[in-house]
């Protein structure tokens, strides 16, 4: 079957959350389209199970330097926003930790990468509760956008932060 334009759901950022039947949540990474003057497009199509899930497949496989990049991006975004702090380094080094270790392990998968960082960061939250302004899940979004923007360049959703 192919996707119509019923089956493409406009949305306002890169991935939202809905009640699963598993009792959790249930994730939804939109798929990137062009076709749609730079919009980000949820496709859902019974060809592929109906969620296109973002790859890093072609992104730089030198993990080391992508998660560096990635870390000094977290940094300044979070220097930015608030003000230097040691704290932005330690986060930004154990989000690029669990990026290389999900990368080593053969995961490219966007949302995927974004829970690790995310739940990592969350086990250790006490390093960094006393000096953050942020939350676990505030990195990993910002990773996802990061990542999304590392994968199509300038496409970027209007409600994300500034990408370094």
């Amino acid at each position: 079957m192919r996707a119509t334009p019923s089956h493409i759901i406009q949305l306002i950022c890169l991935g939202f959350f809905l009640p699963s039947s598993t009792n959790g949540l249930a994730f939804l990474s939109p798929s990137l389209s062009r076709a749609h003057c730079g919009s980000m497009a949820l496709k859902m199509s019974t060809e592929n199970g109906g969620i296109q899930a973002m790859s890093l497949r072609g992104l730089d496989e030198d993990h080391e330097a992508e998660g560096t990049k990635m870390a000094t991006s977290i940094t300044t975004w979070l220097d930015a926003e608030w003000m230097p702090q040691e704290v932005h380094v330690q986060m930004a080094e154990s989000a690029k930790g669990s990026y290389m270790r999900c990368r080593t392990n053969g995961d490219d998968d966007v949302m995927s990468i974004m829970m690790a960082i995310s739940e990592d960061l969350e086990k250790n939250w006490s390093l960094y509760d006393a000096d953050a302004f942020v939350n676990a899940w505030d990195v990993g979004n910002y990773v996802s956008d990061y990542l999304a923007k590392r994968i199509v360049g300038s496409d970027a959703c209007e409600c994300s932060s500034e990408i370094f």
